[in-house]
């Protein structure tokens, strides 16, 4: 049995996966802590709006952020088996998420980048049950209020929208009333936001915060750090490479299984562009391109099956174990 397909069908449970992670994460914390990344004041929204034992350096923010880690390992395992985005009964995505997360260690404290990754995963969730529904409107409220919320402590975000519209339309649940719903949900936090606002007389400083979404910071790639550049160009070659697989052999997938890639693909593409035009938002767009790196590249362990596609995922498991010793050790 190839080295590829033994990692693809191994029946490793998500409770293994997230005790690996536990201690991975707690390692680097305890001997190569690795600060939060700093952030520009206009990128972060609402976000220090949240308690202190939240968002300052600390056990509790280590915390948090492991948890947001296990957390998103399973609901990647949830929506791969809600959604049937695998052919055999394999837990790739997860495990790989977990390799790469592991070997991010400025994503290790909880930071707005996480609490967004968070949001973005849970909105595919109803994007995707929303397939091919004449009454999707509920579904499509709830996926924007998702986006919406990640957008509270990055604005920017906000830029996804064309992205979701597009992904209903290939999803084939748009209609008026899913329009109307969209933008509902997506400026319902908003809503409740501005309201606490006005009643604390804050209404000035909530305008300043919502113009944050069209304040760029344009160039600025001398900072991004190498252990940034490390695993962004490692989650873009998993990215990559899964694509291109994934449009050689889709014949093979269900109509509504090659719905939901596109959509992922669609999105793929979009954290890339806009890491691109907004290097300083890699703290934030890191975790996105993980998680869509994770589901390409798991579709191109599980169904693929020739010696260099075996010797591919080696040399990408070399990389990234290469990935977490340089960037948890030396960087």
């Amino acid at each position: 049995m190839s080295f590829q397909r033994s990692i693809a069908i191994t029946p490793t449970s998500l409770h293994t996966i997230a005790v690996i992670v536990m201690v991975l994460w707690l390692v680097s914390g305890l001997f190569s802590p690795s600060p939060v990344p700093a952030v520009p004041r206009g990128d972060i929204g609402w976000w220090n709006s949240l308690p202190s034992f939240v968002r300052n350096e600390g056990w509790s923010n280590l915390l948090f952020g492991l948890l947001s880690a296990i957390a998103t390992i399973y609901m990647l395992a949830e929506l791969n088996v809600a959604n049937i985005l695998l052919r055999i009964n394999s837990r790739i995505i997860s495990i790989i998420f977990g390799a790469l997360i592991c070997s991010t260690p400025y994503l290790h404290a909880f930071q707005p980048g996480l609490l967004s990754m968070l949001c973005i995963l849970f909105s595919y969730f109803s994007l995707f049950r929303s397939y091919q529904m004449e009454r999707s409107s509920g579904l499509i409220y709830v996926s924007f209020l998702y986006l919406g919320i990640a957008t509270l402590t990055v604005p920017k975000l906000l830029w996804l929208t064309p992205t979701y519209w597009i992904a209903f339309y290939i999803l084939k649940s748009n209609n008026l009333k899913s329009t109307f719903a969209s933008l509902l949900g997506l400026i319902t936090p908003y809503w409740l936001v501005g309201g606490l606002s006005y009643y604390k007389g804050m209404l000035p400083a909530f305008w300043d915060k919502l113009s944050q979404f069209c304040t760029f910071h344009w160039g600025g790639y001398t900072q991004v750090p190498t252990d940034a550049w490390i695993i962004i160009a490692l989650a873009f070659l998993m990215f990559i490479i899964g694509t291109g697989d994934f449009y050689s052999r889709m014949y093979m997938d269900k109509n509504q299984t090659r719905n939901f890639y596109y959509v992922i693909i669609l999105h793929g593409f979009a954290f890339i562009l806009m890491f691109l035009l907004q290097p300083s938002l890699y703290h934030a767009l890191t975790p996105l391109m993980l998680i869509s790196a994770s589901i390409m590249f798991g579709h191109f362990i599980a169904n693929g099956s020739s010696n260099i596609s075996n010797l591919t995922v080696i040399i990408l498991s070399i990389l990234t174990l290469t990935a977490y010793t340089l960037n948890t050790w030396i960087f």
